[in-house]
């Protein structure tokens, strides 16, 4: 009952204050008064701004990296302890394309995510998709990867103490 009491008391107070005449905290003379009715159309909504229609799941096509091009890797060691997943880098090209088939299962088993560092077309990326059977596989410039890396040629995979071919 006292909470009920207290709503109104509260409901009293607001209605009051809502219906009041501002108060002046400072005045310099300048002020113009507002007509009693100001004019404000409301928005139309029916000819709202329209954004041009952007296809969904586009590649950024071609990618093409001059740093890395397809040939043999040395195996070496290396220390990204912050590398949770395997990464492999491929091109379109059929050294990378074999790789990739010969490799699949090891990929598949550690869950390896793919780069695609030399591809020219929706084409090329859609044969590299299906050769990965269902491995993430999206274009990237491959060349900054190559120099943090010290690459110069895939196909290679990344893991977080190893690079191989």
């Amino acid at each position: 009952m006292r909470c009920v009491t207290v709503c109104f008391i509260l409901i009293a107070l607001f209605s009051t204050a809502a219906n009041s005449e501002p108060v002046v905290l400072f005045d310099a003379g300048n002020t113009q008064p507002m007509p009693d009715r100001v004019q404000i159309s409301p928005p139309n909504y029916q000819q709202s701004l329209r954004l041009p229609d952007i296809p969904q799941n586009v590649d950024p096509l071609p990618v093409l990296s001059q740093a890395l091009t397809p040939g043999p890797v040395q195996s070496r060691v290396i220390d990204r302890p912050g590398l949770d997943r395997p990464v492999f880098i491929v091109g379109y090209d059929e050294l990378s394309l074999k790789w990739l088939r010969h490799n699949l299962e090891p990929l598949k088993r550690h869950r390896a995510t793919g780069i695609v560092v030399n591809v020219e077309n929706q084409d090329q990326l859609r044969q590299l998709r299906q050769a990965a059977e269902g491995l993430e596989v999206n274009p990237v410039p491959g060349d900054k990867i190559a120099r943090k890396l010290e690459l110069t040629h895939y196909p290679v995979l990344i893991s977080k103490n190893r690079i191989e071919q």
